[in-house]
Formats: structure tokens, sequence, C-alpha cells
């Protein structure tokens, strides 16, 4: 019974530590995690393009070392620990996006409630059975993944140049 116990609140207190994580990074990072916002907001199509390529990077170099004794084992732990670290900078960017969404549904509030709030929404989001575990974790993590990668490197979307519509009659 007491094995249970410890599963259940070790659960327990990683859901209530991954928002504050996400926050943590928000404030930490700012620059980074608005940078993988953007990407998100404008692009996430590319973003999820050049996450599948990264995601696989990093699955096949853990899946070809992982059983190797020494520095195989020790480059596939280093490898998976920076894929973590990679997706949850961009996890970060997205509870920012979202904040910025539940900004415009939630009575005036605080820049970090709305975070906080769009980190748990994301959280939630995962947790969902079925479909949160299959379809939409896996989707957007990659996704994420890839625009962390755009955030970290600096890569910004190109800004699209309207140019000015000619009205009927005018000359």
């Amino acid at each position: 019974m007491v094995d249970v116990y410890i599963v259940v609140y070790s659960l327990l207190g990683m859901l209530i530590c991954l928002p504050a994580l996400l926050l943590a990074l928000n404030l930490l990072m700012p620059q980074v995690t608005r940078r993988i916002e953007t990407r998100l907001a404008q692009t996430p199509g590319k973003s999820f393009f050049l996450g599948v390529p990264v995601t696989a990077a990093f699955l096949i170099w853990i899946a070809m070392t992982a059983n190797i004794p020494g520095l195989g084992q020790g480059s596939a732990f280093l490898v998976g620990f920076i894929g973590m670290g990679l997706g949850t900078v961009g996890a970060a960017g997205m509870a920012r996006l979202l904040a910025k969404r539940v900004t415009l549904l939630a009575s005036p509030s605080s820049e970090v409630l709305n975070l906080l709030r769009g980190a748990v929404v994301y959280e939630l989001a995962c947790l969902f059975p079925i479909v949160g575990w299959f379809l939409f974790a896996p989707i957007v993590g990659i996704t994420v993944l890839g625009a962390a990668t755009f955030g970290l490197l600096g890569w910004l979307p190109r800004r699209v140049v309207q140019e000015p519509v000619a009205v009927v009659g005018e000359r």
C-alpha cells in the first residue's frame, strides 16, 4: 500500500510543479519564450516539420546508444536530457501563447496569473485520457521541439509586408 501512495503523491507533486517550472522558464528566459511563442502563433506548421527530424534525431541517437555500456549509455542519457530540456523550453513558449489567448477570455488580471493559467491548460490538455495522451501530446510535443529549436537559434518568421490596396476609381 505504501508503494501506491509513493506513486500517487509523486505524480501529484509533478503535476503541481510543472506549471511552476513553465512559469519560471518564462520569467527567467523571456526573450527565448517570446520567440518560441511567436513561432508557435505564426508558423506552427513549419515548427512541426522542423520538430519531426529533431525528434527523430534524438530518438534514433538514444535507441542506438542506450544498450552500449559506458559512454554509449552516458551519451544516450545526455541526449535524452537535452531533448527533455528543449521540450520543456518549448512548452514554456506554448504556455506563453496560451496565456496570451487566455488574456482575451479572462477578466483583467496579471500577466503572471495568465502565464500560470496557460501552463495549467497545456498540462491538463496533455493529461486528458486517450486523445491527450496519444494525439495531442505527441503532435504538440513535436511542434514545441521545432519551435524551441527555432527560438534558441533566434530564427523568427519573416514579417509580411502588405502593399497598399488600390481603391476602385482611384488613379
